[in-house]
């Protein structure tokens, strides 16, 4: 993959509210059902996803706004495997398309 210019896409503060959220997170799974483990990775990734927004390159602006406005639905699908299945197949074509124009293999 080509080395992008290191941009500084969140600051110290929302970095530390994401691993609050991971740390959290990883206490609560010990007690809580196997299905929300995917759903705590997606709610890092729609925080993560919001604050890189504003920052973010062209390359990466596509998957990060089909994961703010995709994850949300996914919460509400999560009873119906089959859509929040395929809501996961969508965000993982779209990250993967996201590293090729980030390569520049387009």
């Amino acid at each position: 993959m080509a080395k992008k210019a290191g941009k500084r896409v969140i600051s110290e503060d929302q970095a530390v509210e994401l691993l609050a959220l991971f740390v959290s997170s990883a206490q609560l799974l010990m007690s809580e059902p196997a299905h929300y483990g995917p759903l705590r990775l997606l709610t890092a990734t729609e925080r993560l996803s919001a604050m890189m927004l504003e920052r973010a390159s062209p390359e990466t602006r596509p998957f990060l706004e089909l994961a703010i406005e995709r994850i949300p639905q996914m919460h509400m699908q999560m009873s119906d495997v089959e859509a929040y299945s395929a809501g996961l197949e969508e965000l993982n074509a779209a990250i993967g398309e996201c590293l090729v124009r980030r390569a520049g293999l387009e």
